[in-house]
């Protein structure tokens, strides 16, 4: 397929925000996308190359690209980045600076989809010395091939800044509607396989049945399902009567994925840390009684093998995030894992099952240690009991207590009110950081006051909320920093523009109305709780449930 096919749709997507008449746009295209093109398509559409659960990447920065286009264009870098504070758009800075290329191809090759997917798959290979270089070549090779409309979305797809507004919801819709199957099996197969490319391809080749026969499978981690937040415990008992109480334990969730002799370890973002966590793979091995299984846990960093006081989630983000001399901060930071679920065990699914009996089957298959071992459980609907293991949990560090509906099937990727969370302090929000300032002085070389999004659900934009500026150490500077420059779009003076990746757990002493941000509102005093490594920006908290804290506050 010819790529210019594709650049078409995202000039019209670009032009509206309507989401009826964007999935109108999408679904036509679908329906004449070739079905083996569909994976392909479907991820460039949201501006993605990879599905979330893979571990590639591109690493491809914007000095990179920038040294790609002074190659083609003939201007100079200096040039480039001055157009590029003007604009704040490389993807308009790339078609203009290629309005006329300094280098001609040989003959005429038409960039196709398959070219443009081929040499991003294997700039992804790329590793080692002189990776850079081959990267800078096969990028410039594309930028040579596209047109200048074409170089635009290739600069904005390579550093993940398409911004289309076309969320997951739109794609399931389009699908649906392109391939003529219920938008809730779409969902179903989605859940079940973390790829609508993939769902796509088999709803146009195998329509609803192949969708339906969709099942579970090791090796492929699924969304997991997700907690309402409670106010108390009474309203819990309330809903549930008799309910299964937990720890909730400060860490990281955890799939387990056990199979054919393999292990492999996910995050709820469906990252791959297998080769993080080695001692937890061996506890799989040892203490996982079952050929097959998916089980789900929590994993938690500990002060020692002797004093098992959960660490702070920093302290754990900071193994996951280790892809090198994994056995010194092994023995550095220390873990356990707790586990609370099993979805799946020898060939069979059990997502239908009641979590009851999930329970019941996950203590037949596992042998506790110290370190691999169930999750801390009561049941009961006496309030009384249900405070008291309450504040067992929070006296041994921990957040609070999850509580969980016996006769619940398991949900995946919903927030379907089979659980809820507990926690004793005020509400916090999972915010994005859009946008920083450099520091002065003695800090000028680190980025601070950082500018908030929060995600309105409608649209699937990221509206500013405000600004988190004080209360920093230097050292949380420094690791701020570290994490936000690869995200670098552009400058300008003091002001850096983000492409929203990293999550932050903010506290504030209260929400108060604004035009001064996009969002309408504003946050008093905002200040860091915690990164949310386990977070995707797709998971950050929305305006619905912003508007609904600010009402609970008024009401008080």
């Amino acid at each position: 397929m010819e790529f210019s096919k594709l650049v078409e749709i995202f000039q019209r997507l670009e032009k509206i925000t309507a989401r009826l008449e964007m999935t109108s746009i999408i679904s036509k295209f679908l329906e004449e996308t070739p079905g083996d093109l569909l994976p392909i398509v479907i991820l460039l559409l949201q501006g993605k190359v990879f599905p979330e659960w893979s571990n590639r990447e591109l690493g491809i920065g914007s000095k990179l690209l920038i040294r790609a286009l002074a190659d083609v264009s003939g201007k100079s870098v200096d040039e480039i980045e001055d157009k590029l504070r003007e604009k704040g758009d490389i993807g308009l800075v790339a078609e203009e600076c290629l309005q006329k290329k300094s280098q001609v191809t040989l003959f005429i090759q038409v960039l196709t989809v398959e070219k443009v997917h081929f040499n991003l798959d294997r700039i992804s290979q790329l590793e080692g010395e002189r990776s850079q270089e081959k990267k800078l070549r096969y990028l410039s090779e594309l930028l040579l091939l596209a047109s200048p409309l074409e170089a635009k979305y290739i600069s904005r797809l390579v550093l993940e800044e398409l911004r289309l507004g076309v969320g997951k919801g739109i794609v399931r819709d389009a699908i649906a509607q392109a391939f003529r199957v219920d938008a809730s099996l779409v969902d179903r197969a989605y859940y079940l396989t973390s790829d609508l490319g993939e769902v796509a391809k088999i709803a146009k080749l195998e329509g609803e049945e192949g969708l339906k026969k969709i099942e579970l499978k090791p090796g492929r981690p699924i969304q997991v399902m997700l907690a309402q937040r409670a106010e108390n415990l009474g309203e819990v008992i309330e809903k549930f009567g008799k309910a299964a109480f937990e720890i909730k334990y400060d860490g990281a969730r955890l799939q387990v994925h056990k199979y054919n002799g393999t292990i492999e370890l996910y995050t709820r973002r469906l990252e791959n840390v297998t080769k993080q966590f080695p001692e937890v793979v061996e506890w799989a091995k040892n203490y996982l009684k079952a050929e097959n299984a998916i089980v789900e846990g929590e994993l938690v960093a500990i002060l020692s093998c002797e004093d098992r006081r959960p660490r702070p989630f920093q302290e754990l983000s900071k193994r996951i995030k280790r892809k090198y001399d994994i056995d010194k901060i092994k023995e550095k930071i220390p873990v356990e894992l707790n586990l609370f679920d099993i979805i799946y065990l020898n060939g069979k699914s059990l997502l239908e099952e009641k979590f009851i009996e999930r329970r019941k089957t996950l203590e037949s298959i596992i042998i506790q240690s110290d370190d691999f071992k169930l999750a801390k459980q009561l049941i009961t609907s006496d309030l009384s009991e249900a405070e008291k293991f309450y504040k067992e949990a929070i006296d041994l560090g921990h957040e609070g207590v999850m509580a969980k509906n016996l006769n619940a099937p398991y949900q995946p990727g919903s927030r379907v009110g089979y659980m809820y969370k507990i926690k004793p302090i005020m509400e916090t929000l999972d915010l994005v950081i859009v946008g920083a300032t450099w520091g002065e002085g003695r800090r000028a070389h680190l980025l601070g006051s950082y500018l908030l999004g929060i995600l309105d659900e409608s649209t699937g934009e990221l509206l500013t909320i405000g600004r988190m500026a004080t209360g920093f150490t230097d050292e949380q500077l420094e690791e701020m920093t570290k994490l936000l420059k690869p995200d670098i779009i552009y400058e300008k003076g003091k002001e850096v523009v983000l492409k929203p990746r990293v999550v932050v757990e903010v506290g504030y002493e209260e929400i108060q109305k604004s035009p001064k941000y996009t969002s309408g509102y504003a946050l008093r005093f905002p200040r860091l709780i915690r990164i949310r490594y386990d977070k995707s920006v797709e998971e950050a908290d929305t305006l619905s449930r912003l508007e609904k804290i600010l009402e609970l506050q008024e009401k008080k």
